[in-house]
């Protein structure tokens, strides 16, 4: 994994300055978890669908710059690619952009209000999904927090839609809380965040890579037979502390290449 280029780092943080966030970006538990549907997808799940990657990275990045309610704001398409450091920002980039939002769109995520001659503004609406006008002001338990630094530094950029996916969800799964012993996922409440094993293992292993994750497994005897577990921790000074490439060893706990066992 590569630093991004300055250029889009200053972006970034350019746009993070004018936000004036602080610490994080909070959205709902629906956005990644569905406790409701016998076969769930929630909305987080959906959009990665169909190598998604930058739908998920245009709605939470424009989600970081409308800051609060009615978490609207005006951004071009060129200034989104350039953002995220996508090829050809003025023509292929832009129509990835605007592929994207249109997307979102059709799944009631977003709403994009066009005047010609002018930047579109864009209303983010409930990251849950359902269309309705949103207000993170209001949300008292069960959200997610993503950390600033996952903008200011860069690693929006680098990371996969996958990864950010897997992250998401980690985050979710701990609550915002620290797990120093790490944190397992049972199957029940796997199922209720609509991946595929394969994804979630390409996700985790690309955060491990990263310096982002470790995962540890664990090996317990119930009933007298041995039961596997993967013990997952988040290493979220390392997303405060480098940039993406600069995560040196010994700031990144070791980590056991296992595959996926849920209990």
């Amino acid at each position: 994994m590569e630093r991004p280029p300055q250029e889009a780092i200053a972006l970034l943080e350019r746009a993070v300055r004018r936000s004036k966030r602080r610490e994080s970006v909070r959205l709902p538990q629906a956005f990644a978890r569905d406790r409701v549907s016998a076969r769930a997808v929630p909305p987080l799940a959906a959009l990665l669908r169909g190598g998604g990657g930058v739908r998920i990275k245009v709605l939470i990045t424009t989600l970081m710059m409308a800051t609060r309610p009615p978490h609207d704001t005006k951004v071009s398409a060129k200034e989104l690619a350039e953002m995220l450091h996508l090829p050809d920002p003025e023509s292929a980039g832009s129509r990835r952009v605007n592929k994207a939002f249109a997307d979102l769109q059709e799944n009631e995520l977003v709403r994009r209000e066009r005047n010609p001659g002018h930047v579109p503004s864009t209303v983010v609406l409930f990251p849950g999904g359902g269309g309705e006008e949103w207000d993170d002001t209001k949300l008292q338990e069960g959200y997610i927090t993503l950390p600033i630094e996952l903008w200011e530094r860069g690693w929006i950029v680098t990371l996969s839609g996958t990864a950010i996916a897997l992250l998401v969800i980690l985050r979710e799964l701990t609550g915002g809380r620290s797990a120093p012993r790490g944190i397992y996922v049972e199957a029940h409440r796997k199922r209720e965040y609509g991946l595929s094993d394969d994804t979630w293992t390409k996700g985790t292993k690309e955060l491990r890579e990263a310096g982002l994750l470790r995962i540890i497994e664990e090996v317990e005897t119930s009933r007298g037979e041995p039961r596997r577990r993967n013990l997952h921790t988040l290493l979220l000074d390392n997303l405060k502390n480098y940039h993406p490439g600069e995560v040196p060893e010994d700031a990144a706990a070791a980590s056991e290449p296992v595959g996926p066992h849920f209990e």
